[in-house]
């Protein structure tokens, strides 16, 4: 639970930073959310960082190396909080959406020039 106090207080400071220093009321409960998804992955993480493989014993007594089964649950989480981070404003797609905004002059301008470059 500590760590997801750490994480949301990160979080809050992200969506402050967007949101002209103060946290919307209606995003309060995704950064709750994000946080505690956030916490969840890290212990998956762990999880995986210190056992990434499991040994399985066949029914002939034969040993298989496999992939610890926790590794499908961080991908899953690791999803999840990005999906989060994209609710909130926090990603770059949400960066790149954003159109450049010019004056009309300005793109008057810009289309007068391109026009005498062809000519």
């Amino acid at each position: 639970m500590a760590k997801a106090k750490t994480h949301l207080s990160e979080i809050y400071k992200q969506v402050k930073a967007n949101h002209g220093g103060e946290v919307p009321t209606e995003l309060e409960g995704t950064c709750r959310d994000y946080a505690a998804a956030k916490e969840l992955r890290d212990v998956y993480r762990e999880a995986v960082i210190k056992d990434p493989t499991i040994v399985e014993v066949g029914s002939m007594g034969q040993q298989t190396i496999k992939q610890n089964p926790l590794c499908n649950l961080l991908y899953q989480q690791e999803g999840l909080c990005q999906t989060y981070a994209k609710m909130l404003g926090l990603t770059a797609a949400k960066a790149a959406a954003k159109p450049e905004s010019h004056s009309e002059s300005e793109a008057t301008d810009r289309l007068n020039d391109f026009i005498d470059g062809i000519r």
